[in-house]
């Protein structure tokens, strides 16, 4: 006897569709991040320095004369910069004296190194007015001087452009001269600066005496830089002093401190502010060599920092693959044949495994696979039918399926907890105690009832999870080395990710980012079967190849319908029921047509209906299977809805030290900036 109707509405794919726009939102969101993020600063001022070259002269009076070549590359649209000269000079009787400006015609950024050199155009000084030192300017391209803070303004207009202005400036009374040597300690880059200078090279020339060579170890001229630990000094052989930094970093500073013979310095006299009495070359080797030691000191902690992490990224690498050959590497199975001509276990719940067979990955389909099994022990029937269900223009007809539960089914699925709560699920729940309903009616209490139904499907695939955990098919330890190789992954990129962001460093990246990407996938392969799994799967793999396979083999076929029942449910499970159907219906037609492979056949054939039987509804299987899958996400969407959840040293050159301290020890510096 058929079921009674129950109206239903045919469900969409309406969760389907909001989870992929969610992804699709999602995406767009990390892309316009991503890539509008770092233009919103463009509409935000900022500036460069990519190119700095300094060229200082001692002069045998005492005074330094510099000239600074500065390329400034400006994002937006700026009026002035400017140099704090006057910070930090030697005694009171030191003074800046500007020599001259220069400044190439700016050019549009970008505009490439084939085109024309920039024009360089010597500007014109006016008289400082107090009102510029915080905005404004006299409206032409010049230069002025703020005599009271020693600080040299360069006025402009220029637009997301690039240009180089130089500089050049005197510093009177700036070396000291002593009884055994003259020194300079001079700051070059100030800590002052706002933003970055990269690629400095400076050039220091002494007032060496004509004719001067200086030979390896000639210890007449000494040298020494402090700032960033890459940086170098080296001597020349004509007493030129050159020095180079691949980037001073905003608020860091370069300096350079050199020794030299003090009757270089023929034109300081005895009353001069910069002469002294007294050796000095004494007290400035002990300093430097504690400078040195310090710089050297933290270079080789930078070194070991280095090599921390290699041994951290290269000991990772190997410990997970010795675990991988361990825990992770599946085992061997005896059986090897390519063909298996029975089902896997006849003691498996067909629904346990397909656990096996995805690696316990759950699926909708295991329950329809569990009813067909329930189909093939004569426990359930399928049969198709119709009614009729308003539609606004009166009435139409639905074409659709009713499933049967048979008498003595107790008995049948007495002892598998599967079984048991697949037939409450359908007959209980859903049918509320009736022996048979429409697919449609499953639909239906699905969106009528959303969380009983989800919560039913998830309490059925848990008893399955539980009759699967029962054979121990999976491994503990791999599972426990892969959640403990992905954790360590994911360590391993936040701290290379930390280094970056707040230290500026890019070395545990480098280190461990490699490590980390092996991990995740040594990681994604450490879940490993057991003994008894691997040889079920071997059959499992087998007996697929035989379903595809069979039609052309020359061998004789079984002939008994209940061995084939068993087979089709399987073939459903590996994905080639199809083929197998189709193969059995060309080389053994006889099973086909017998009475009893019907309730399994049924699943899979497609009926027909209308006049000259002219349409189609979906075989059992793809219809109930799509029913579920659709009921499943519109439940879950109206549960989600519901909750809110709603989509929305000596001084013989060499590398840099650090320093006397957080801005420098040497005269000199301050900074600059722009507006």
């Amino acid at each position: 006897m058929k079921p009674s109707v129950t109206y239903f509405c045919d469900s969409s794919k309406r969760r389907m569709l909001r989870v992929a726009a969610l992804l699709l939102g999602l995406f767009v969101a990390v892309m316009a991040m991503s890539f509008f993020a770092p233009h919103a600063s463009a509409y935000a001022k900022e500036y460069t320095c990519p190119n700095v070259t300094i060229d200082a002269t001692v002069n045998k009076d005492g005074s330094l004369s510099v000239t600074e070549s500065r390329e400034f590359t400006f994002d937006g649209a700026f009026t002035a910069v400017w140099w704090e000269l006057g910070q930090n000079l030697p005694s009171d009787a030191s003074e800046v004296t500007i020599d001259g400006v220069s400044m190439t015609e700016p050019q549009a950024s970008g505009s490439g190194v084939d085109s024309a050199p920039a024009a360089n155009e010597s500007l014109s000084e006016v008289p400082f007015e107090l009102e510029w030192r915080d905005a404004g300017g006299p409206g032409t391209t010049s230069y002025s001087f703020d005599e009271a803070r020693g600080t040299l303004y360069v006025f402009f207009d220029a637009e997301d452009a690039t240009s180089v202005i130089t500089i050049s400036y005197t510093i009177s009374n700036f070396v000291q001269v002593y009884d055994d040597v003259a020194e300079l300690y001079w700051q070059f880059i100030g800590h002052g600066w706002a933003v970055d200078s990269s690629h400095v090279t400076a050039t220091v020339h002494l007032p060496a005496p004509s004719g001067t060579s200086l030979g390896s170890g000639d210890e007449t001229v000494r040298a020494w830089a402090h700032g960033p630990l890459d940086g170098t000094v080296d001597i020349q052989d004509d007493a030129t002093i050159a020095l180079a930094v691949p980037r001073v970093s905003a608020g860091g500073y370069a300096e350079v401190r050199t020794t030299f013979p003090a009757e270089w310095m023929s034109g300081v006299d005895s009353t001069s502010p910069v002469r002294h009495t007294g050796d000095r070359l004494d007290s400035v080797l002990e300093e430097e060599s504690r400078l040195a030691n310090q710089a050297n000191a933290e270079r080789l902690r930078a070194l070991a920092f280095i090599v921390v992490c290699l041994a951290i990224s290269i000991g990772s690498i190997v410990w997970a693959l010795w675990m991988f050959f361990r825990h992770g590497k599946e085992h061997k199975p005896v059986f090897q044949e390519q063909y298996w001509r029975d089902v896997p276990d006849p003691s498996i719940h067909p629904a346990v495994i397909a656990r096996l067979w995805r690696w316990d990955a759950q699926s909708q389909d295991d329950f329809t696979a569990t009813l067909m099994h329930l189909s093939h022990r004569g426990v359930l029937r399928i049969d198709a039918g119709q009614y009729q269900v308003p539609d606004g223009r009166g009435q139409k007809t639905v074409q659709d399926y009713y499933i049967t539960r048979l008498p003595g089914w107790q008995e049948k699925v007495a002892g598998s907890p599967i079984d048991e709560e697949a037939i409450d699920v359908l007959f209980e729940k859903a049918g509320k105690g009736t022996d048979s309903l429409w697919f449609g009616t499953i639909s239906q209490y699905g969106q009528d009832n959303p969380e009983a139904f989800v919560a039913s499907m998830n309490e059925w695939q848990g008893i399955l999870s539980a009759e699967t955990n029962r054979y121990n098919f999976f491994e503990a330890k791999g599972n426990h080395y892969q959640a403990l190789m992905t954790s360590l992954g994911i360590l391993g990129i936040i701290a290379g990710l930390v280094g970056i962001f707040m230290f500026s460093n890019f070395i545990p990246l480098i280190a461990l980012g490699p490590a980390s990407v092996v991990l995740f996938v040594i990681g994604r392969f450490m879940s490993r079967r057991s003994t008894q799994a691997v040889e079920l799967h071997a059959k499992c793999e087998a007996l697929r190849n035989w379903l595809k396979d069979f039609s052309a083999l020359d061998e004789r076929l079984p002939t008994d319908v209940k061995v084939w029942g068993d087979m089709m449910v399987y073939a459903y499970i590996f994905g080639v029921a199809e083929e197998a159907i189709k193969a059995l219906q060309t080389r053994m037609p006889e099973i086909i047509d017998d009475p009893g492979f019907a309730p399994m056949y049924y699943w899979y054939m497609p009926h027909y209906y209308g006049m000259n039987a002219a349409s189609t509804i979906a075989s059992p299987a793809d219809m109930f299977s799509t029913m579920q899958s659709n009921t499943m996400s519109v439940a879950s969407a109206a549960l989600s809805s519901a909750s809110g959840g709603f989509s929305s040293g000596g001084g013989f050159g060499g590398g840099f030290s650090g320093g006397g301290g957080f801005s420098g020890g040497g005269f000199g510096g301050g900074g600059g900036g722009a507006r």
